[in-house]
């Protein structure tokens, strides 16, 4: 399994297949801009975490759990260092009838053991292409749903607090993640032509060495 970094993450691809299959582990931290899916996706997250912010909410993926992208649905992704995950995409060309709502799915026995598959094992394009339409099948009775977890919930409460620029003496959003989603934030206001004064002053108390230090977290 390959490590992807910031630069070699592909959010939107020219699919040559019907499904495409890819997993890789990301050492850095690294974020999409929120845009159209021109295919649908299914994503697994190994270890690490994944934020997808689907609508107005973003919605904490861990080890273990499935989230749906559907085409045409507008999303963007946050994924924390030393994350792996895998992912499947659907070209808007099949005929089946795939979920049009995005959310969490519960994994079925077959879903997870065709992951373990794809990931563990190196497999003939034939054999490769009929598990993959295989898990689609699958797909075809699944329910996505977009509860918040509480995790999800006091994430989206600290994003609110940050892009209010309020002052936060307590949350219960992990110190890692904190750091992960004020260094998004921070290179966001960077590329916009803010200056690093001014961002240190928003994210990190006025230190201008904090934030360089924190900078390293993306590629």
């Amino acid at each position: 399994m390959k490590t992807s970094r910031v630069t070699g993450f592909k959010s939107e691809v020219a699919m040559k297949n019907a499904i495409t299959f890819q997993s890789g582990t990301h050492s850095h931290l690294l974020y999409t801009a929120r845009k159209k899916k021109n295919h649908y996706e299914l994503i697994s997250v190994q270890t690490g975490a994944v934020l997808i912010r689907l609508g107005k909410w973003e919605y904490l993926v861990l080890p273990g759990e499935l989230f749906w992208i559907p085409f045409d649905a507008l999303s963007s992704m946050t994924i924390v260092p030393n994350s792996t995950l895998s992912t499947l995409m659907f070209s808007i060309r099949t005929r089946e009838a795939l979920p049009t709502q995005g959310g969490y799915i519960t994994s079925t026995p077959l879903l997870s053991a065709g992951f373990g598959k794809l990931q563990a094992i190196a497999m003939t394009e034939n054999a490769k292409q009929h598990l993959l339409y295989v898990m689609q099948d699958e797909l075809l009775e699944a329910s996505p749903h977009t509860d918040l977890s509480p995790e999800s919930q006091h994430i989206n409460t600290y994003l609110s607090q940050l892009s209010e620029n309020k002052e936060i003496k307590h949350s219960q959003v992990s110190p890692d993640m904190m750091m992960t989603l004020k260094v998004r934030e921070a290179d966001k206001m960077r590329k916009s032509g803010a200056k690093n004064s001014m961002i240190a002053e928003r994210y990190f108390s006025g230190n201008t060495e904090l934030l360089e230090q924190a900078y390293t977290l993306l590629d």
